[in-house]
């Protein structure tokens, strides 16, 4: 008797920690979101550019570069903000703070990668050149790849796969795939996203009805 009721203690500080861990990391439903969010920035940046090669935005004037430019940084920030405001009212609902070690964990492995993304796009935005713009989407996709996994080591087995996805992907980019980063970003930033996100959404449910 104490065995089983020592089992049905460990098995239910393991569905608190999933629960924990699913919103302290890439929520669900903040995921779908975004991936869709994504594949609307691509599919407007097709219809601005007529072309899945990113670096074809070289060829349009300043200020639509620039309009370009902002509406890719309102498509990621729109989705960092998302994920933020879903996350804490997660938190407030079970009663558990932002701030608790896993999403300081979380935190902590994805902001050097994000950090170090926006220095090498800054240096190769600067640079101008086709090659230089075209490496972009691959970097970003390789940084936001590696700081998944690197917090998918401190939660469940999804973040994980999803980083080794997106690091595999950018890996095709930079060396086979370079005129067809729109496309990249559609796949990984928006398609990735989804299938990730309702695979937490079903995962969420299921540890709730347990």
């Amino acid at each position: 008797m104490e065995h089983d009721e020592a089992v049905a203690r460990m098995q239910e500080i393991q569905r608190i920690m999933e629960r924990t861990t699913l919103y302290t990391l890439l929520p669900g439903v903040p995921a779908i979101i975004g991936g869709i969010v994504a594949l609307v920035g691509c599919g407007i940046s097709y219809a601005m550019i007529g072309s899945v090669d990113f670096a074809q935005a070289l060829s349009l004037p300043l200020l639509r570069q620039a309009q370009f430019l902002v509406m890719w940084a309102a498509v990621g920030g729109g989705a960092i903000a998302l994920d933020l405001a879903y996350t804490a009212a997660m938190a407030r609902r079970q009663g558990t703070s932002l701030v608790a070690r896993p999403g300081k964990l979380a935190a902590l492995s994805l902001t050097p990668s994000v950090f170090v993304a926006g220095v090498i796009t800054l240096k190769l935005l600067l640079d101008g050149t086709e090659p230089a713009v075209q490496a972009i989407a691959p970097i970003w996709m390789m940084c936001y790849g590696t700081g998944v996994y690197a917090a998918g080591l401190f939660s469940l087995r999804l973040p994980r796969i999803l980083g080794i996805a997106f690091i595999l992907a950018g890996a095709a980019g930079m060396f086979w795939l370079a005129d067809y980063g729109l496309l990249l970003v559609a796949i990984s930033f928006g398609c990735f996203h989804v299938v990730f996100g309702l695979l937490v959404v079903r995962r969420t449910r299921r540890s709730r009805d347990e």
